[in-house]
């Protein structure tokens, strides 16, 4: 399986795949949000995919959006 996600992260030994999404409230109240950008409340990250570390053979990351130094900030 391939899979293409804009950030991922690691929990209790799964791999969490979010992609960001511009969405409005009443779309947000279908969704399970997983982090929220604090500037613009309509871009939000959901997970799209939770797979078991142990059954991932390779990962491939793109260079970082953030590589001029800037950080997103992922709280919630």
């Amino acid at each position: 399986m391939e899979l293409a996600a804009d950030v991922y992260s690691e929990e209790d030994g799964q791999l969490l795949f979010n992609v960001l999404v511009d969405a409005d409230a009443d779309e947000q109240d279908q969704m399970v949000i997983d982090w929220r950008t604090p500037n613009n409340p309509r871009r939000v990250g959901i997970v799209v995919a939770k797979v078991p570390a142990a059954e991932v053979a390779d990962l491939y990351t793109a260079p970082s959006w953030f590589d001029d130094g800037s950080r997103a900030d992922t709280t919630t």
